[in-house]
């Protein structure tokens, strides 16, 4: 699966720019039974547009359509709708219905384990089925991502490129898919500085003591007034790059950060092609390839291969990266294109490749 996951990475960008404003019918070559097999999305709060988590995984479900699949969705308003959503898709007659986001766990697992929809194919993004939860089901497959790894290296490339050496994280809330970002986050700053041997102070996450800054609202991914003050007070503290693990909630911080000459770390997409306007803030992003996954996960069930197995995206195999810095949009090469140095770029390409190869282990770096 993983194999077939990098392939599909190279292809997906292809894939989705190919079927953009078509109105041609799928091609006479494409395998007949696709027609016939319905993909679908349970989308969390935000919806298919959200230039964040939600759009990397419909992504994914517009370029299953274009290979002849029939697909739905649904978008939950708040944590009351992921039950009644799962629920529709089935209702629909969906033959793989996927989870998008963490919170939907509870709601996802009953109806997987329901003996009536045995023969449905379920997924759950950022979440695995783990040993507390029993045998993974034959009709489950998790996806879940390593971002620790790449928000590693945009810590490492943050704290190169910081003038203070103060730099700063949050999330909308303490999900296991989210506070991964920050001890990667933490785990770069802290190798930079034994690297360096200088001090990098990391603000709004202390994963030894698991606390941190988190939005308390009912809307913890989708406040971006919360995200203003958030780096707001960051920046009062001496932060000069601010990472929002927190959704729309980010778009605050963007555009404080923005409007004062200062930096930020992107989110699950390359955010300076999906947010462009923010492009002059936004030094990198810790992407998740989501997109790919859906794809590689409905492509399997299609074939038969129901589930009853968890996958990783990792540095190795292509699931997690950063956002490319050989970038050629002006607003970003105004900003980082001196900061961002041939020797800065190298010691990243060698920090990823010590992840890889194992000489560095993320979380002996995070402080757990």
């Amino acid at each position: 699966m993983k194999t077939r996951m990098f392939a599909l990475l190279t292809v997906l960008g292809l894939v989705v720019a190919a079927c953009g404003g078509s109105t041609e019918s799928p091609s006479a070559s494409v395998d007949a039974g696709k027609a016939d097999y319905k993909a679908c999305l349970s989308l969390d709060t935000g919806g298919p547009a959200d230039k964040n988590f939600n759009q990397s995984a419909y992504e994914g479900l517009v370029a299953l359509e274009a290979e002849g699949f029939q697909i739905a969705y649904t978008t939950a308003v708040d944590d009351s709708s992921y039950a009644p959503n799962i629920q529709q898709l089935i209702d629909q007659g969906c033959n793989t219905v996927i989870a998008v986001g963490f919170n939907q766990g509870t709601a996802l697992q009953e109806k997987v384990v329901a003996p009536e929809n045995a023969e449905i194919a379920f997924g759950w993004v950022d979440a695995t089925w783990t040993l507390e939860d029993g045998t993974i089901p034959a009709n489950f497959t998790g996806i879940d991502f390593q971002i620790d790894e790449a928000s590693m290296l945009a810590a490492y490339l943050a704290a190169g490129i910081s003038s203070t050496k103060t730099i700063a994280t949050y999330g909308g809330a303490p999900y296991p898919g989210v506070t991964k970002f920050m001890d990667g986050w933490v785990a770069g700053a802290n190798y930079y500085a034994e690297k360096k041997g200088v001090e990098i102070k990391v603000l709004g996450w202390d994963p030894a003591a698991a606390t941190g800054t988190f939005n308390p609202s009912t809307a913890p991914f989708n406040d971006v007034d919360f995200g203003k003050t958030t780096a707001e007070g960051f920046v009062g503290q001496g932060a000069d790059v601010v990472h929002a693990v927190a959704g729309t909630t980010g778009n605050g911080s963007y555009q404080y950060m923005l409007d004062n000459n200062l930096y930020s770390v992107g989110v699950d997409l390359d955010q300076c092609i999906s947010l462009p306007e923010y492009c002059g803030t936004l030094l990198t992003s810790a992407q998740k390839n989501i997109g790919a996954a859906v794809i590689t996960a409905v492509n399997d069930h299609f074939a038969g291969n129901k589930g009853g197995t968890n996958y990783v995206g990792t540095l190795k195999n292509g699931g997690v990266q950063i956002a490319t810095l050989d970038r050629m949009e002006s607003a970003w090469t105004t900003v980082f294109g001196s900061l961002v140095t041939a020797e800065l770029k190298a010691e990243v390409e060698a920090l990823k490749a010590a992840i890889i190869d194992g000489s560095v282990s993320v979380s002996s770096y995070a402080g757990k």
